[in-house]
């Protein structure tokens, strides 16, 4: 019986994981926020307006042009520049924690 139920709550963590698995967008949005948070330190006013468009704009091309995902089921893996030797790579789950590996 107490395999049974661990089995079941197995599959219940494993069927989360695989339908809130993130996507291209659910990765700009948390890419777009992290630049905007950090081009937004220190910016008040019109000059914090101007800098929160200029890294908006900018985190959607990084994104589209750059990142590479790989969809691992349960999780997937976000990778800028190549695969051997990447300068960024994030792991994401559950559509909105994305994980930054070094």
């Amino acid at each position: 019986m107490k395999f049974i139920k661990t089995l079941i709550v197995l599959a219940s963590v494993g069927a989360v994981f695989y339908f809130t698995n993130p996507d291209m967008t659910d990765f700009g949005r948390f890419y777009e926020n992290k630049q905007v948070a950090a081009s937004q330190k220190g910016a008040k006013g019109v000059l914090g307006d101007i800098v929160k468009a200029v890294a908006q704009s900018g985190a959607d091309l990084v994104v589209k042009a750059g990142y590479k995902r790989s969809d691992m089921k349960l999780f997937s893996v976000y990778t800028l520049g190549p695969a051997n030797k990447p300068m960024e790579r994030y792991v994401g789950v559950l559509k909105m924690v994305f994980v930054e590996m070094k």
